[in-house]
């Protein structure tokens, strides 16, 4: 039960720290194999001359299923001069063969080359300098606003371009990547086709859209896919291995974690030396309280690839949950290290630090994880919390405000904020958070608990008293105290 007052934010914290494990599950090792110099000085073209431009890059790729029926179709994109093609995983996803279309011609693929199933990226080869590749931009470098263009195959109407805008950089991390929000429209077999800037640079692959809203269209930053490994998966049919990969991360997204471990598990059994496999087993082990298995599988990925910011940040993830955040620090410090750029390693040693005491420390990781992603919820939730510890309670409810503004829905933000409006004496605006919160959650005896103390405050003793007594039905012994006191 929360005390009065304290700043007790372990329920949402333990969320979030539950929810680290399954940061950035990623597939494949980082491997840079592009090199990309965008022009920053070039001018903008129309779309006549960006269609001109990318479209001899696009191809139409058709995937057949085990009875070599025609499954499903998408869309890729020549990547550079060697015949790498970019596509989408899913497209090859439970399927036999895939074939590649330029107009009406054929194009064999020697091999598939690059697999990261978590970001749904597929890379073919096919013979050098069969098409013009299309020019690479940098995704880092993208602003919300910034036109941009897609050219693909929807519903298998081969190089159609479509226009928009860049509505939004998003970080989904139930889906455990980044996407690119466009409006520039995107249907069935556009998958995997090319987005790109008014320069005509690629800046991202489309992968999906969401149907349930109007023009809410994503693509995959061209980043990520420049950092999947390069390697040969068609001798012997291994690429098929990883649809064990695949039902892994789809079972882990489906929090059934047994089945998960199961198909890493086997996944692992066929490739040993795969690291980012035993982060991912390690994941789905902690989240059903296995942490020495977890903290085991982390340890061999380190083993195996030592420059993995990810296996780093996860066992860090562990310790703080075994309450271990000295080791936990180390762990972040090095992942920091390696990715300085990770906004959540930022936040996991902002939560260590702040378990330490380190109040200030913290709050410079929150500020720094809210710079490189301005939608953390937790990051401004936390940050309020510590805060409030400081009692710098304005400040407090100007982070909870915003927390509230990104994620409305959970109950403890409006009470931490309430408590902090209850202190400055705003009594009416710290009811108006615990009702808020007892809407959400209407079995939060500590609310219930407050909203009784705020109601004493504003003499309204009949109204206090039925909150101490619901907060005592629900357990709150601090509630019997103030009913002794204020009731009989």
């Amino acid at each position: 039960m929360r005390k009065k007052y304290v700043a007790a934010n372990y329920r949402f914290v333990i969320r979030k720290v539950l929810a680290s494990f399954s940061l950035k599950l990623n597939i494949c090792l980082l491997s840079f194999l592009f090199i990309h110099c965008p022009n920053s000085y070039s001018q903008s073209l129309s779309a006549e001359k960006i269609y001109e431009k990318v479209s001899n890059a696009v191809v139409k790729i058709y995937a057949y299923d085990y009875n070599d029926s025609l499954a499903k179709q998408g869309s890729g994109v020549v990547l550079n001069d060697k015949g790498y093609v970019v596509t989408n995983y899913h497209v090859l996803s439970g399927c036999e063969r895939l074939e590649i279309l330029h107009g009406k011609e054929i194009v064999p693929y020697v091999d598939i080359i690059g697999i990261d199933v978590e970001k749904d990226i597929l890379i073919l080869k096919i013979k050098e300098k069969k098409f013009p590749a299309v020019k690479i931009g940098d995704s880092k470098t993208l602003k919300i606003g910034q036109r941009v263009y897609a050219i693909g195959s929807p519903m298998g109407f081969e190089n159609t371009i479509s226009e928009g805008i860049i509505s939004g950089l998003r970080n989904y991390e139930e889906l455990k990547r980044d996407f690119i929000q466009i409006t520039a429209s995107i249907s069935h077999g556009s998958s995997g086709g090319a987005v790109v800037n008014d320069k005509g640079e690629l800046i991202g692959i489309s992968t999906l859209t969401a149907k349930e809203g109007q023009n809410i269209n994503f693509a995959i930053p061209i980043d990520d896919v420049l950092t999947v490994e390069i390697g040969s998966y068609k001798k012997n049919d291994e690429y098929k291995d990883f649809e064990l990969y695949d039902k892994g991360t789809n079972a882990d997204e489906r929090r059934d974690y047994h089945e998960a471990i199961k198909y890493f598990s086997l996944f692992i059994k066929k490739y040993p030396n795969y690291s980012d496999a035993y982060i991912n087993r390690g994941i789905a082990k902690g989240k059903l309280g296995d942490y020495t298995g977890a903290n085991q599988d982390f340890n061999k990925a380190i083993t195996l690839n030592p420059n993995s910011a990810n296996a780093y940040n996860n066992r860090g993830v562990l310790k703080n949950h075994l309450e271990d955040y000295r080791g936990a620090n180390q762990d972040f410090n090095k992942a920091m290290e390696l990715d300085p750029n990770d906004a959540d390693v930022y936040y996991n040693r902002g939560l260590a630090k702040k378990y330490l005491e380190d109040y200030r420390g913290a709050i410079q990781d929150f500020n720094k994880a809210i710079e490189l992603n301005p939608n953390n919820e937790v990051a401004y939730f936390n940050r309020g919390a510590t805060k409030y510890i400081l009692e710098d309670y304005r400040g407090a409810i100007q982070d909870y405000n915003k927390a509230i503004e990104i994620y409305p829905n959970n109950d403890l933000v409006y009470y931490k904020r309430g408590t902090a409006k209850h202190i400055l004496k705003d009594y009416r605006g710290a009811i108006q958070d615990y009702n808020k919160a007892i809407e959400i959650n209407p079995n939060d005896a500590s609310a219930y608990n407050n909203r009784g103390n705020a109601k004493i405050f504003l003499g309204d003793k009949a109204g206090a008293c039925l909150d101490w007594s619901k907060a005592g039905e629900l357990g709150s012994s601090e509630a019997y105290e103030s009913i002794k006191m204020f009731c009989n």
